[in-house]
């Protein structure tokens, strides 16, 4: 418990008072949801960078493809077809 901070947040009076009628450990409720977030912004920054090779690999691929489709329309067409 020696290495945890503390921190302040400010409600309303009415939901104070609702908090204090609840039977909800507040402290550990704030926590877990402070610790899912963390971890929902981990897991979306690991979504984005895949994301970015997937497209970045498929723009290599594509060019690659391009270059075959290329090479196979001029090798039946001629040099000069569209």
């Amino acid at each position: 418990m020696a290495n945890e901070e503390q921190i302040l947040i400010k409600v309303d009076k009415t939901t104070k008072a609702n908090m204090k009628n609840a039977n909800i450990n507040w402290s550990a409720e704030i926590r877990e949801f402070i610790k899912e977030k963390i971890n929902e912004q981990k897991n979306l920054a690991l979504a984005v960078a895949l994301t970015d090779k997937i497209f970045n690999s498929q723009k290599k691929h594509k060019s690659d493809v391009t270059l075959v489709i290329r090479k196979l329309r001029d090798e039946r067409y001629g040099a000069n077809s569209s």
